[in-house]
């Protein structure tokens, strides 16, 4: 399946966003996750549960059901399941004579974000969630802010080739200014421990939009050197970045309120050609400025969904053209290309332990 070699293009062993944390309550909700769909609610205990979601006897919708202590009832004949998928009651008659147990997958609640897995089980380790220390989640001194989510009608990869060529955004985001930068700015990319790195270096002048987020306190004249961080932590999360000011011709010292936005994109494949897209931001300056939250809100808003008309409308035709025409690669998709082989060999990893 395109871009890949393998008939799917979904890595299961693998961490996914399954939902922001505020999202799952005591009220059942669905979402569907490699294909399968998955009912999330919350213990009394307040703990997330995540199980298989139709009901095995008529396959209603379990999250069409209710929540009864640590329990979840079908809405269609009353079938009770503890929440280790354990069958516990069938209303009909007096007692539960087969002993079904409905599929349950691990979910970790850390912070604002809830972790599945739903690959192999002896492959599963909590190390293996993405590395908030890396992107500002666990330190003090970082402000966390915007969620938000969107349904993308596109295979995942699109998204992650998205993320990894930047030089899109005159075009595509050509509303933020400051974009031309982007358009032949050279690349550098490293094999970290914890991702796959690509670094952009450049300069570009104070425009509007640094002004929105960084405030007219710091604003300068000339040029400023900056960097941007892309990371490739998997499939299932890519951090990029705003500039990062480094230092500003004729300057001796960067203005103070100059600092690190990181933009998060959490990649959860819906099916093997649509994609949920959850997004957040972290920085480390102006903390609990709610005017700020409400900018930057309201900018992923604009930029993410830009980012989602393109990718629906490269998918609607997606496989005829692939079977058409061979693809054009040039310079500036080698972090995608990077990217795209990274996967591939994960793929090629499961096909081999002929994951279910």
């Amino acid at each position: 399946m395109y871009p890949f070699k393998q008939e799917s293009s979904m890595v299961r062993n693998r961490w996914y966003m399954a939902a922001f944390s505020n999202e799952i309550t005591r009220q059942p909700m669905e979402r569907t996750i490699l294909g399968k769909p998955v009912v999330m609610y919350r213990k009394e205990n307040g703990a997330p549960v995540a199980m298989y979601g139709l009901c095995p006897h008529r396959y209603f919708p379990l999250a069409q059901g209710h929540v009864e202590g640590d329990t979840i009832v079908c809405g269609y004949h009353g079938f009770k399941f503890a929440a280790t998928g354990v069958q516990t009651e069938v209303p009909s008659q007096d007692e539960v004579k087969t002993k079904f147990c409905q599929p349950v997958y691990r979910i970790e609640e850390r912070g604002p974000i809830c972790w599945i897995w739903m690959g192999d089980s002896d492959k599963c380790d909590e190390k293996l969630i993405p590395p908030y220390h890396d992107f500002g989640l666990e330190q003090p001194d970082w402000h966390y802010s915007s969620e938000n989510y969107f349904h993308l009608e596109g295979r995942s990869q699109l998204l992650v080739d998205n993320l990894m060529d930047l030089t899109h955004l005159p075009y595509v985001h050509h509303h933020l200014g400051g974009g031309e930068a982007m358009k032949k700015i050279p690349l550098v990319t490293e094999e970290r421990e914890l991702s796959y790195r690509v670094l952009r270096n450049g300069k570009a002048p104070w425009n509007p939009f640094f002004d929105k987020i960084f405030g007219p306190e710091a604003v300068f004249e000339g040029l400023a050197s900056f960097h941007i961080e892309s990371d490739f932590y998997g499939p299932e999360l890519i951090k990029t970045s705003l500039p990062i000011i480094t230092h500003v011709d004729g300057h001796d010292q960067v203005p103070k309120a100059l600092g690190s936005l990181l933009i998060l994109h959490g990649i959860t494949p819906e099916t093997e050609t649509t994609t949920h897209y959850f997004g957040f931001s972290v920085r480390n300056f102006r903390q609990g400025d709610e005017v700020l939250d409400r900018i930057q809100y309201e900018s992923e808003l604009v930029v993410r969904q830009q980012d989602v008309t393109v990718i629906n409308a490269v998918e609607k035709r997606l496989d005829a053209a692939a079977a058409f025409q061979k693809e054009l690669l040039v310079v500036a998709d080698v972090p995608a290309v990077q990217a795209r082989r990274k996967v591939e060999a994960m793929l090629a990893a499961e096909s081999a332990g002929n994951i279910s």
